[in-house]
């Protein structure tokens, strides 16, 4: 089985998916108990931002840059029109 992410909650000592989870063939699993301070990689519209950059990095709709400065630069001109 590929590798899947599922949101979910733990609760009572149980861990309850909030998601369906797509095969149910048996399978090892990784439970990760996250922080509070990142609950907002849980939210649907950094969910969606995650999956898009995801889907372009695969299709090789992406942009490299030399450094940090050289990427700034192609966000601020993106940001004044150029």
């Amino acid at each position: 089985m590929a590798q899947l992410a599922v949101r979910g909650v733990f609760e009572n000592g149980k861990i309850i998916p909030l998601e369906d989870i797509s095969s149910q063939e048996p399978g090892n699993v990784m439970i990760v108990f996250l922080d509070d301070d990142q609950s907002r990689y849980q939210t649907k519209s950094w969910q969606t931002a995650e999956k898009q950059a995801s889907e372009d990095y695969r299709s090789g709709n992406i942009k490299s840059a030399s450094g940090v400065d050289e990427m700034f630069e192609e966000i601020e001109g993106q940001l004044d029109g150029d």
